[in-house]
């Protein structure tokens, strides 16, 4: 794979993530945002969306330090 497809796929996980914690007038915290990457990744069959959510998990985790 290369590092295109695997920004877009980490992109895309962080993508659908936001998308399912979304709610009007709240705003999220990158925590919440990498724990759902966390659980998504968890409960993923597929190994490459695993791969892709630990990705995000740790990109993420770089923006807070």
């Amino acid at each position: 794979m290369n590092d295109d497809t695997t920004a877009e796929d980490i992109y895309a996980v962080i993508g659908t993530v936001v998308a399912r914690l979304l709610k009007p007038d709240q705003y999220l915290t990158l925590h919440e945002i990498t724990s759902a990457l966390h659980s998504m990744g968890e409960a993923a069959g597929a190994a490459g969306t695993r791969e892709s959510c630990e990705r995000a998990v740790r990109l993420l985790a770089q923006q807070m330090h």
